[in-house]
């Protein structure tokens, strides 16, 4: 059964919890449930292989993202928190990007995306202190006011995948899907980048795709994410989404 189960997983670097069920089957037609998920586990634990979301497993290799914020970056979480230890927010910085683009982003922008309500005071709280900050700007509106580390304060869409890492960063998975949306970040990285950056993403990186598609649902942009990867990409996502 080892053999067969180190065959399958060669073969197969993306499965489901049924499709290893199946393979087991076929060579031990009794075989218990709770010995499958035993195995599965085993396999986990040994780092043979990662789960991605629930009955979704892949070859290990790949690691969770995580990005060292710049300084600004990091000062600007320390702040917010001392000021406004309550509140929820989220950073993420365009220079995170330039692993993934073919074309290095000259300037960096930090955006900081606070909860409903207090995103105003949160713009008001760094303007005192800082020189580059935007509330919530149009493309027009950066591309006129925007210096070198410019500030950008917008309100944190509800049910927003959940910060991962340090310092409240925004996880890959939120930043890849609000590309596709209408506001600032999806118009200062030209489109021509979206290729190298969701394929870069998704072979370095464990993507939660149900985290992923469940924000983008709730965007309401879910089906052009799916055409983009489908029809422009080489990713092959869970059977969830083809």
């Amino acid at each position: 059964m080892e053999a067969a189960i180190k065959n399958f997983i060669t073969k197969h670097p993306v499965f489901t919890t049924g499709e290893f069920a199946d393979m087991l089957r076929i060579k031990t037609p009794d075989i218990g449930r709770s010995t499958i998920f035993y195995i599965l586990k085993t396999l986990c634990t040994s780092g043979e292989i990662t789960r991605t979301c629930r009955g979704h497993f892949h070859i290990a290799g790949k690691k969770d993202y995580c990005y060292e914020l710049s300084d600004t970056a990091k000062e600007l979480f320390s702040f917010i928190h001392t000021e406004y230890p309550l509140v929820d927010f989220q950073i993420w910085e365009l220079y995170q990007m330039n692993e993934f683009v073919n074309h290095l982003l000259a300037k960096n922008t930090i955006f900081i995306e606070v909860e409903n309500m207090l995103d105003e005071s949160i713009f008001h709280l760094l303007f005192e202190k800082y020189p580059h900050v935007l509330h919530n700007p149009g493309i027009d509106e950066y591309y006129k006011y925007a210096g070198d580390k410019t500030i950008i304060v917008q309100k944190l869409i509800s049910e927003a995948p959940p910060c991962s890492c340090d310092f409240r960063q925004a996880p890959l998975e939120k930043i890849l899907v609000d590309l596709f949306g209408r506001g600032i970040s999806g118009s200062i990285i030209s489109r021509l980048e979206y290729q190298a950056i969701y394929e870069d993403s998704f072979k370095k990186y464990n993507i939660n795709q149900a985290k992923m598609f469940r924000y983008a649902r709730r965007r309401g942009i879910e089906k052009n994410i799916l055409d983009f990867i489908h029809t422009k990409t080489n990713i092959t996502l869970d059977n969830n989404y083809t």
